[in-house]
């Protein structure tokens, strides 16, 4: 008999173990490319001395915004529907093909060699099918919610942008990069306020409306 018992618990686990998006340390790299004004060069440029700048340092905690923004909340419900209704959908399959495993159990002693060998086949061509959906929700699911998480995080990185150059700030630090700082050089609230204002919501895409992928072919 084919194992499958646990797979949906497996499955269960699987589709729950999405990590925040990636991509998040792009963030001071794109403050400073995008903010610092462009330095002169080329051979036309006339030699002077190096001036040294003075560092205006923010700082930001990017989880607690991704954390507290009214659409990343919506976005979390959203995504927890989806793996409601997906865990809901595989307990049910499960149960079909429990019945299926038990149903050959039974007919083992009736059935000749071949047929039951070619019934043992079919099943675990179920099996296998069924773990390679599962398996293609998970990560469909994955992808909804890093797309969707993806358009808040730009909104962040605008925002912030805007609000290191009004402020006179060259460089934005993350929260979980410094032990010590003033409270005056913390802009989370304010980063936070301006992305809620802006982007007070977004819809995660479906999940089985999104194209097949490469692993998924």
């Amino acid at each position: 008999m084919v194992r499958f018992c646990g797979v949906a618990a497996r499955a269960g686990q699987a589709l729950r173990s999405l990590h925040p998006v990636g991509g998040a340390a792009l963030l001071a790299v794109l403050l400073l490319a995008g903010g610092m004004p462009a330095q002169a060069a080329g051979p036309a440029a006339a030699p002077a001395a190096s001036v040294a700048v003075k560092p205006v340092i923010g700082v930001i905690d990017l989880q607690q915004i991704l954390a507290k923004a009214d659409a990343a909340r919506k976005v979390a419900s959203q995504r927890e529907s989806y793996l409601n209704a997906y865990q809901a959908r595989v307990a049910e399959q499960e149960k079909g093909l429990r019945d299926i495993d038990q149903k050959l159990g039974q007919e083992r002693a009736t059935l000749d060699q071949a047929t039951f060998n070619k019934r043992r086949e079919e099943f675990q061509s179920k099996v296998a099918a069924f773990q390679k959906e599962v398996e293609t929700r998970r990560r469909n699911l994955e992808r909804a919610y890093t797309q969707a998480m993806n358009e808040i995080q730009g909104a962040v990185i605008r925002h912030t942008k805007d609000l290191a150059t009004a402020r006179g700030m060259n460089i934005v630090v993350y929260r979980s990069q410094v032990f010590l700082f003033d409270p005056e050089m913390d802009i989370t609230d304010e980063v936070l306020a301006a992305v809620n204002a802006s982007l007070p919501s977004v819809s995660m895409p479906n999940p089985d409306s999104l194209p097949p992928t490469k692993e998924t072919k």
